[in-house]
């Protein structure tokens, strides 16, 4: 079935079901330790070490966080559904388009005001 047929129900599901996937990958990465893999001797283990260690586990953090906020999208994104609010914007009320609903289907907000968003952001 196209993208373009299937209703905000099917593609939050969809967007649900990849990121379990993510969370089921990533709890098995955090399960194994961090380490410098290619240390050939492990007597040279050094401040490099500590620090490529430390960016590791940084990084897995901010990939847990990032899942964790698109969960969340997507269960408010369900809520606004049951609401009736799916699709409008939360700050014009004005109708989201039906092409960025599909491309984002946890958006809140149409086009021009993320874009004003964005641009006040970048100021």
């Amino acid at each position: 079935m196209r993208t373009a047929n299937r209703s905000p129900q099917e593609l939050l599901a969809r967007e649900e079901r990849e990121m379990q996937r993510r969370f089921s990958a990533l709890r098995r990465v955090r399960q194994r330790p961090i380490g410098v893999v290619d240390v050939p001797d492990r007597r040279r283990t050094s401040l490099f070490d500590a620090a490529a260690t430390e960016v590791l586990e940084q990084h897995r953090d901010l990939l847990w966080q990032r899942l964790a906020d698109r969960s969340r999208a997507v269960t408010e994104a369900k809520e606004r559904i049951r609401q009736g609010a799916y699709g409008i914007c939360a700050h014009c009320a004005r109708p989201i388009p039906q092409r960025r609903l599909r491309v984002l289907p946890t958006a809140t907000l149409c086009v021009q005001c993320q874009e004003r968003r964005e641009a006040a952001l970048a100021a």
